[in-house]
């Protein structure tokens, strides 16, 4: 990659990287609170660890699109002289959106919930616990 685009190429995406950490922490640490309490207020499930993992799940659904964009900016074809396919994770999502639908940006759900999941899971099980000792306190 370095000989054909250019040493600075082994750094593409390496800003979407950065941008999609901060955005699925924000979103995963959002949409878990608000699942969760949405779950208790509905009173569909009491606090406990079932509503703990199901909103877990729901925060590690959040994100995926996220991944998927970076992940075709991270692995677009640079040719010399020419434009690149895509000009930042916004006009990547756009022209995904556009060309695939709305479900492109779910490709890869079964593979990306499969490793984020748990971890998303154990996160905020385990978060869910600390707040439980600290309300002791």
């Amino acid at each position: 990659m370095s000989k054909s685009e250019g040493v600075t190429s082994l750094w593409r995406g390496s800003s979407l990287t950065v941008n999609r950490a901060m955005l699925v922490t924000a979103s995963q640490l959002a949409s878990y609170d608000e699942f969760k309490e949405m779950i208790l207020e509905k009173g569909l499930m009491k606090d406990r660890l079932g509503t703990h993992v199901t909103a877990s799940f729901v925060a590690a659904v959040v994100s995926n699109p996220v991944d998927v964009i970076k992940t075709r900016a991270m692995n677009m074809k640079v040719e010399p002289g020419m434009a690149p396919p895509y000009n930042g994770a916004l006009d990547c999502a756009m022209k995904t959106i556009k060309a695939e639908g709305p479900m492109a940006l779910y490709k890869g759900f079964i593979p990306t919930i499969s490793r984020q999941g748990p971890f998303t899971i154990v996160l905020f099980v385990t978060l869910e616990q600390v707040r439980k000792l600290l309300k002791d306190f």
